[in-house]
């Protein structure tokens, strides 16, 4: 079978190569939409989370067999369509658990810290700490959505620097209560006595705005919220309203409803623009713009070691089907 990844970065290329010529593979920069009359020729895909696999994608793809996600997520996928079809799917389940809460912590230290206006005043050729004062994170309470392999970390980064530690989790797990010790709580709850709030669900039907306009509303005065899970996890618009309202002091963002337009937002006015599409627009500028918002790009999971893994996975998911196995299979 033809095997052709896309959506392939130079960061990763030399990673992939190896990879890739072990399986006989072609490998393109773009995105499969972008590329469809190459695509159109494979029977296994690889991508990662921004080509679309909508039903008017994978219609245009008659011989796909096999969709390699080289991601946890898979929501850019139309399962159903798949399904219907009988086109195999695989993700990679877990790469980087450490590396995301790592770089969430990140985020939150510097938050904490300043240490981004502290680094930007020296190097503009200042000295003084006038200004920067930050905050201990120990005593303090941070709240962790998902208490799921990447959660579990954040809880115990948490712990190991003194702080308290509320989870929200579907399910209760008093196992993992004891041993990471924390406090299982409801959502609403999680916001009201949370001094820092991390996310780590993946973007479902059910979590698309799961913080919003209406619950934003319960966080504490001066809170702050990390978000490197999806973006449509929480609504941009309630982030920048609870900024300009005082609650939110500030917000560490990997992610972002509106990152493909800040990625490219040339894009936008080279076609009919939406008012929606306009404001969402807006919104990502207002944000990117704001003293008090660090947003990296979709960057949490960029270590060598999990890239690393991630191709691996990817590699041996494409194996196992072409041995009539299944692995990592979604669908």
């Amino acid at each position: 079978m033809r095997i052709g990844f896309f959506e392939v970065q130079e960061w990763e290329a030399a990673i992939l190569e190896k990879y890739a010529a072990r399986l006989g593979a072609d490998i393109f920069p773009q995105e499969v939409e972008h590329h469809l009359a190459a695509a159109s020729n494979y029977e296994i895909i690889s991508t990662f989370i921004y080509s679309d696999l909508s039903v008017k994608i994978l219609r245009q793809l008659p011989k796909l067999k096999m969709i390699a996600t080289r991601s946890t997520g898979f929501d850019h996928i139309d399962l159903d369509y798949c399904r219907r079809k009988k086109i195999a799917v695989a993700n990679v389940p877990s790469y980087g658990e450490n590396t995301v809460a790592e770089h969430a912590f990140g985020l939150i230290l510097a938050l904490s810290r300043q240490l981004l206006a502290a680094a930007e005043r020296v190097r503009e050729g200042g000295f003084s700490p006038a200004g920067l004062t930050g905050f201990d994170l120990r005593g303090k309470t941070l709240g962790v959505i998902g208490v799921g392999h990447i959660g579990q970390y954040m809880v115990r980064y948490g712990r190991a620097f003194g702080m308290k530690v509320l989870g929200v989790t579907r399910h209760p797990h008093p196992d993992l209560e004891k041993r990471w010790h924390y406090r299982r709580v409801n959502l609403e709850t999680c916001l009201r006595e949370s001094d820092i709030v991390t996310i780590h669900l993946p973007l479902t039907r059910q979590t698309h705005h799961l913080i919003n306009r209406q619950n934003i509303k319960l966080m504490k005065p001066g809170s702050y919220l990390i978000n490197t899970a999806r973006g449509p996890i929480v609504e941009s618009e309630a982030i920048l309203w609870a900024l300009n309202h005082k609650i939110l002091a500030g917000a560490g963002l990997d992610v972002l409803e509106e990152e493909e337009i800040l990625d490219d937002p040339q894009a936008l006015f080279d076609q009919y623009v939406s008012r929606e599409k306009l404001a969402e627009l807006v919104t990502a500028h207002l944000l990117r713009e704001h003293p008090r918002v660090i947003i990296t790009p979709h960057n949490a999971f960029n270590t060598h070691e999990a890239i690393e893994r991630i191709i691996k996975t990817t590699a041996a998911n494409i194996e196992a089907f072409l041995a009539g196995q299944k692995l990592n299979r979604v669908v």
